[in-house]
């Protein structure tokens, strides 16, 4: 049988992009649950994997919202289990959130691409040791977080917090390499405000996507394809 990746998703239409096509093309069945519409949490030892995406709740309030919080708990569990888990933006800060790091919020909302600069920490790592050369990644957020105490660092910080770290069986990234153009649209049709509080015009944010975007499917396969044979090695040994 093939792994299981669990896909865990806030915003409508579940969409998991270039992630969802690298794993289903090595071989992995997603199991998606859109969590804010009602859809309960797999049991850890239901998957193999998973993958924890973005959403336009904060691990600020993580007090007061119950949804999220069942998720970090669901998460710390995975992770104490030696379960496979890649948490992206909302899902990486969530996921540094319950293993002791920090999250806050930026001095400024961030729309933009940015390079990424891979640290010694990522050398040989399985998920981030082989990223392309020139790559860029794309930020959309207003959160950041802390390293978790113990984790390894893997990409030099682009703005306050982290920006991707490991930790045991688990991986978390503050960027969004799984997004595709389809996907995209979807943000522009809701993200007025939150262009608005980055300071940056859409025609400009269009214009680097159009640069930049290309690119993506050559990131989504260096991470989500070197976390796909992270789950089927375990499912292997298992």
């Amino acid at each position: 049988m093939s792994p299981v990746v669990a896909c865990l998703h806030h915003l409508d239409g579940e969409s998991t992009g270039h992630a969802g096509a690298v794993l289903a093309e090595a071989g992995v069945t997603l199991d998606s649950r859109q969590l804010s519409a009602g859809d309960p949490l797999p049991a850890p030892e239901e998957v193999d994997g998973v993958l924890a995406f973005g959403g336009d709740q904060s691990v600020r309030d993580i007090d007061d919202d119950p949804v999220l919080a069942a998720q970090g708990e669901f998460l710390r569990t995975c992770v104490a289990r030696g379960v496979p888990v890649f948490g992206i933006c909302l899902g990486g800060q969530l996921l540094a959130h319950v293993l002791g790091g920090r999250v806050s919020r930026l001095p400024r909302r961030m729309v933009e691409w940015r390079s990424i600069e891979v640290l010694p920490g990522a050398a040989g790592d399985p998920v981030a040791g082989s990223l392309p050369a020139g790559a860029m990644a794309l930020h959309w957020n207003e959160d950041g977080f802390t390293l978790p105490p113990g984790a390894v660092e893997l990409i030099r910080p682009v703005s306050a917090g982290a920006e991707a770290f490991r930790y045991g069986s688990a991986w978390g990234i503050q960027f969004h390499p799984e997004v595709d153009q389809a996907g995209l649209e979807g943000w522009y049709a809701e993200g007025g405000r939150e262009l608005a509080q980055a300071g940056v015009a859409e025609a400009v944010a269009r214009a680097a996507d159009e640069v930049h975007l290309p690119g993506q499917r050559a990131l989504a396969e260096a991470l989500f394809g070197g976390f796909a044979r992270v789950v089927a090695a375990r499912t292997v040994a298992a």
